[in-house]
C-alpha cells in the first residue's frame, strides 16, 4: 500500500515536471498545476496516507509551484 501511494505521488510529481518540459509550446498542464494536482482524484489516496507521504507530497507540491514561477518568469523575459 505504501509504494502504490509513493507511485501516486511521483506521478503527479513526473507529470507536472514533464508537462513544463514541453518545447513545442503547448502545455499539458493548466497554469495553475498545483490546482490541477491536488484535484486529482489520486491525490485523496495521498492525503489519506501516512505523515511522511503527506510531507513529500507537501514539498514537491511547493517545488513544482516554484519551478512554475521560474517558468513563467523567463516566459516573461
Amino acid at each position: 500500500m505504501r509504494t502504490k501511494i509513493g507511485l501516486i505521488a511521483c506521478s503527479l510529481v513526473m507529470t507536472a515536471f514533464l508537462g513544463g518540459c514541453v518545447s513545442t509550446g503547448s502545455q499539458f498542464l493548466p497554469s495553475d498545476t498545483i490546482t490541477f494536482l491536488t484535484t486529482d482524484y489520486r491525490f485523496k489516496k495521498v492525503m489519506e496516507s501516512n505523515d511522511d507521504v503527506r510531507g513529500w507530497a507537501r514539498d514537491a507540491l511547493q517545488t513544482i509551484n516554484e519551478l512554475q514561477y521560474q517558468l513563467e518568469l523567463e516566459r516573461n523575459k
